[in-house]
């Protein structure tokens, strides 16, 4: 297979242990002491970065993206993709100080989505309770995809920032979204920093 051989041919010497993985990078280079040092100086760094928090609930019934359609000027666009930027365009007005986000981000979104009323009564208190959970569409990634788009350009500059996402599903008879993040006060690395200002500014 193509894409096997195409692995291995690039990543086949690469050991599978992680020490090893280190030893092999480590031998890639002139290792000393200084080196050592300025290893454990920017673990210690990283480890210290302290991570902000967001919390936001959107009385919204949840919605999955679509795929992206063909319209009369030829371009692809997404239905509703447009809506959902200004709606969250207006909520950020109501909040002050809110700085939009350019380091590493944790994504967690949680969509509560109506309870159907062909359910019984103790199977809506137990789903209510998150002990009967949906099965059914929209999937949970493209769930997240939603709303990870909808703050795209307005609180999180590239939605390529989020490192770490979960989707979770629910069921609710108060149907919502219930968005938490977290990022990085500083850049995890010069690489980083240099990639998102080379990018703003380009």
């Amino acid at each position: 297979m193509k894409l096997v051989e195409e692995y291995d041919e690039n990543y086949g010497e690469i050991p599978f242990d992680i020490n090893d993985r280190i030893e092999y990078i480590k031998s890639k280079v002139k290792t000393n002491r200084s080196y050592s040092d300025k290893l454990d100086f920017e673990i210690d760094r990283i480890r210290n970065i302290k991570w902000k928090k967001l919390d936001f609930t959107f009385y919204l019934v949840p919605t999955a993206t679509p795929r992206p359609r063909l319209g009369r000027s030829g371009r692809f666009y997404v239905k509703g993709a447009a809506d959902n930027k200004k709606f969250f365009n207006e909520f950020m007005r109501s909040i002050e100080d809110l700085e939009i986000i350019l380091t590493p981000c944790k994504f967690y979104c949680t969509s509560y989505l109506p309870t159907p009323k062909s359910m019984k009564v103790l199977d809506q208190l137990l789903a209510e309770m998150g002990f009967i959970r949906p099965i059914s569409k929209p999937d949970f990634d493209n769930l997240a995809k939603t709303y990870a788009d909808m703050i795209q350009g307005t609180l999180l500059y590239d939605d390529a920032l989020i490192v770490e996402g979960v989707s979770r599903k629910f069921y609710s008879v108060k149907p919502r979204i219930e968005i938490h993040m977290e990022y990085m006060e500083d850049f995890d690395s010069l690489f980083n920093r240099k990639k998102i200002l080379t990018k703003i500014h380009s």
